[in-house]
């Protein structure tokens, strides 16, 4: 183990970081993604630090594939954009930049300050860096080229005693982002990981700003949490911490139910994780089916003149359950016709058939109008 120095103030050395290497972080080379590599390695060429950070090194400490690869750096982004040919920049207050390999885009970012506090974005050190991220496990530093992991809060030891622990002060970390109490029961159930007793009542306490972060992210973290495999979990643990109305109300008062209702969005919650699992699939629109179809179901057996009406009673049920959240149309439609079913079609009751006199042959006597023959003369 080795210890990264800095000079303080004063001028003699102050501790920063722990640096691991390979036999002591325990990470196989061979699991790292190549392409990300080549990334750190272009941006090192070209006289710049530059690491592999956040989910992709916690997954590889844990033994498992990382789904995407965040890398950091001292260069700017306009500097990054001409490193790489095939990139662009994206963000208005919070700049990156995308870095796009065939069809997989790698997210390379700035080192930023803490000057403004933990939502600035002003650009600074990797010790401020790593001071303004979320929890300890998701600020480690993994250089690959020299298979080193640098550790500025003492993340490892944190994973290695399966606890969430916060980075920033938990009087800061939540009033300042609510997003962050979502990630907190994500990760908890993604990892197994304990969430400490007084993060809990931090996350409690905090809960009802969450209904002030902004739809967009809160959309961003409903779509993780259905891909994640383990949504189940997520949705009954975010409930628990009166986190979910804020971000699925609709599922929130079924589970409130607690009759068939909740026992229905349970067993679907349950076979969209076994669906995810058994096939990978993050197609938005065929993870959203299974927590609509309760709701489209009650549509439809709201009466409807035609097949059209009622699908368009369906899908307004779908948008309304979904609200506060703007899914995009076409995944919500495509959920909706995947669990929809057409109402009979309605017969129309059959007119009696009217009997038609049959005319008298020609030269036949006309009946009476009395019903009966008129007597004739000499009769």
């Amino acid at each position: 183990m080795l210890v990264r120095y800095q000079n303080g103030p004063d001028g003699k050395p102050v501790k920063k970081a722990i640096v691991y290497t390979e036999r002591e972080h325990g990470i196989d080379p061979r699991s790292v993604d190549q392409d990300a590599v080549r990334i750190v390695e272009r941006l090192r060429r070209s006289g710049h630090a530059a690491y592999i950070v956040g989910g992709a090194v916690r997954d590889l400490l844990l033994g498992r594939e990382p789904k995407d690869y965040d890398i950091v750096t001292d260069a700017e982004p306009p500097r990054i954009k001409k490193l790489f040919y095939r990139s662009r920049i994206i963000g208005k207050r919070f700049r990156l930049v995308h870095v796009y390999v065939g069809e997989r885009i790698f997210e390379v970012s700035t080192f930023r300050s803490i000057a403004n506090g933990t939502v600035g974005n002003t650009y600074g050190t990797i010790d401020e860096d790593a001071k303004r991220r979320d929890f300890s496990m998701n600020a480690l530093y993994f250089d690959p080229l020299e298979q080193k992991l640098v550790d500025y809060v003492g993340g490892l030891k944190d994973m290695r005693a399966r606890k969430i622990v916060p980075v920033i002060p938990l009087k800061t970390i939540f009033a300042e982002d609510p997003v962050r109490m979502i990630r907190a029961v994500k990760y908890a159930e993604a990892t197994g990981f304990a969430i400490p007793f007084k993060t809990r009542l931090a996350i409690r306490r905090h809960a009802p700003a969450l209904a002030t972060a902004s739809i967009s992210r809160l959309g961003e973290e409903a779509n993780k949490i259905l891909y994640s495999g383990k949504a189940r979990g997520i949705v009954e643990s975010l409930r628990r911490f009166g986190l979910l109305s804020a971000i699925m109300p609709g599922v929130d008062k079924a589970l409130a139910s607690e009759g068939a209702a909740a026992a229905s969005m349970k067993a679907a919650l349950a076979e969209l994780d076994a669906y995810v699992a058994a096939t990978g699939d993050k197609s938005l629109g065929a993870l959203l089916a299974y927590v609509l179809r309760d709701a489209v179901a009650a549509a439809q057996a709201i009466p409807a003149p035609d097949a059209q009406a009622a699908f368009h009673n369906a899908l307004e049920a779908a948008r309304d359950f979904l609200a506060p959240l703007t899914m995009p149309r076409i995944e919500v439609e495509r959920a909706v016709k995947s669990v929809f079913k057409a109402p009979e079609p309605k017969q129309k009751p059959k007119r009696p058939r009217r009997r038609r006199r049959r005319k008298p042959p020609t030269g036949a006597a006309e009946p009476s109008p009395r019903g009966g023959d008129e007597p004739r003369d000499g009769e």
